[in-house]
């Protein structure tokens, strides 16, 4: 497989090729004052265009949004590479990073270099393995409720808004797990929290795309809306900590994320409260989001492959047994059926298809055919990471077909990998095992529960980015198992 690296431009430089500059990179030819954003805007459907620009302009081409040039790259060296070398060489691109601080706090996701490091081991070791196993009676708790919601639904007839109910599911099993706290949005119909905080991740992508800052000189009702669900969040999060630290200090062990915090970091100094509404918000915000968009597109599929839903269904049926939920971490680690279907979901339809980076330094990149391509420090780039996994048939064989076997043990071609849906190297993503393991969950039990039918009475299903990926217009008729 090829092999990208990252070198700073004062050093061993020697190569027979000249490296590629951005002016020399193709791209779509952009509007006066506007450049390309009219296409990168339409219709929350930026990747698909881009990836339709990578057929026409190759794996790493330039775009114009506003008055500033952008790299956007498919090339799977590339990518590699930049994931690999965050946080030393790579980080965040920052208007983005900037725009999440403004809204929730500084928390791991946009922290960098030292902070970074001290809330990466805090991040880390709240969600190790062993806090898992204790974080699963909450899971079981939550999927037992959503079972049971969703009988009532196949009792009603009614159609399921599929991608709501995920929200709420997730929601639930998060909060728990970050605070010991019930929110209960799978039974509550009023206008709580659960109706709120999914407005926030559309948020960090309509502040990010809005030239100018109104919000912090006029509020529009929307942005009232959002500061009041942030101030509520952190009202509840630090009250929540409050408890927490009295029953680490009595002797219990933990027994959720704020609690997991409390337990110092040896050499590390002590985490802030409001690094603590941070990274609690980071956990809430991204595991309802992203965990909800692959679980209701699992289902989905399983509603438009009966046959892929029949070994879903036959798998529960002799790993589970009598009982109607896994009864614990083990026996979801044995749905390997199931594991394959969500991860071929987040082949098909990765929540996080594009990653912003910029450089920290100059730097020089190599491609998978070995052309050097030269980053000035601080030029705004894309990761494309969708493409490799949707569209290059060398790495993913017949890449139009949902095809959950091709994850199942000895069956990927060496050239698939990295495959990379939570991110590669020093900062993939911490809540990984946790988002596996729900999103599993669901469409075991689900699965092997209801009869699962499409509903088309309304428009097809498609898919909106705001800063993450989501289904739309996915609605499913559900009926008990016979």
């Amino acid at each position: 497989m090829n092999r990208s690296s990252a070198l700073p431009v004062n050093g061993d430089m020697s190569t027979e090729r000249t490296p590629t500059l951005i002016s020399d990179l193709p791209g779509p030819k952009p509007l006066p004052f506007l450049g390309n954003l009219r296409e990168f805007s339409r219709g929350g459907r930026a990747h698909r265009v881009m990836e339709a620009w990578t057929d026409q302009y190759g794996l790493t081409y330039r775009i114009q949004l506003g008055g500033s040039d952008l790299i956007v790259t498919a090339d799977p060296a590339h990518i590699d590479t930049i994931l690999r070398n965050r946080p030393d060489d790579f980080q965040r691109e920052q208007r983005t990073s900037a725009t999440i601080d403004e809204i929730i706090g500084p928390g791991v996701f946009t922290a960098e270099d030292d902070r970074w490091r001290r809330l990466r081991k805090v991040a880390t070791q709240s969600l190790n393995v062993a806090y898992l196993r204790q974080y699963f009676t909450t899971i079981n708790r939550v999927t037992d409720r959503l079972v049971r919601q969703w009988d009532a639904l196949a009792s009603s007839g009614e159609r399921i808004d599929v991608l709501n109910w995920m929200m709420r599911y997730t929601l639930d099993v998060t909060s728990g797990l970050a605070m010991g706290h019930d929110l209960n949005s799978l039974e509550d119909t009023g206008d709580g929290l659960h109706r709120r905080i999914p407005m926030i991740f559309p948020a960090f992508q309509r502040r990010t795309r809005t030239p100018v800052p109104y919000w912090r000189y006029v509020k529009l009702p929307i942005d009232r809306r959002l500061d009041a669900t942030v101030r509520e969040m952190e009202s509840l999060v630090l009250a929540r900590y409050g408890e927490a630290k009295m029953r680490v200090a009595a002797g219990e062990p933990p027994s959720n994320f704020l609690e997991a915090l409390v337990k110092p970091i040896a050499d590390e100094p002590a985490i802030t409260d409001q690094e603590v509404v941070g990274n609690v918000f980071t956990m809430l915000v991204a595991g309802e989001d992203t965990t909800s968009s692959t679980a209701a597109w699992a289902l989905h599929f399983l509603a438009e492959h009966p046959e892929i839903h029949a070994k879903v269904r036959a798998e529960a049926d002799e790993v589970v047994g009598t009982q109607r939920i896994p009864g614990d971490p083990a026996t979801v680690g044995r749905l390997k059926y199931a594991e394959a279907v969500v991860h071929e979901v987040l082949r098909v339809q990765p929540v996080a298809p594009i990653v912003g980076a910029q450089p920290k330094r100059d730097q020089r990149l190599t491609g998978r055919d070995g052309a050097e391509l030269h980053l000035d420090q601080g030029q705004p780039m894309i990761l494309l990471t969708s493409y490799g996994a949707r569209r290059d048939t060398a790495r993913f064989p017949d890449p139009d077909a949902f095809r959950p076997e091709r994850w199942l043990e000895g069956k990927l071609p060496p050239e698939a990998l990295p495959f990379t849906p939570f991110g590669n190297g020093p900062r993939f993503c911490p809540g990984r095992n946790l988002a596996i393991i729900e999103a599993t969950m669901v469409t075991s039990v689900l699965g092997r529960a209801f009869e699962l039918n499409p509903d088309r009475s309304g428009p097809p299903v498609t898919e909106r980015l705001e800063f993450a990926s989501y289904p739309t217009n996915l609605y499913l008729h559900a009926t008990p198992r016979g």
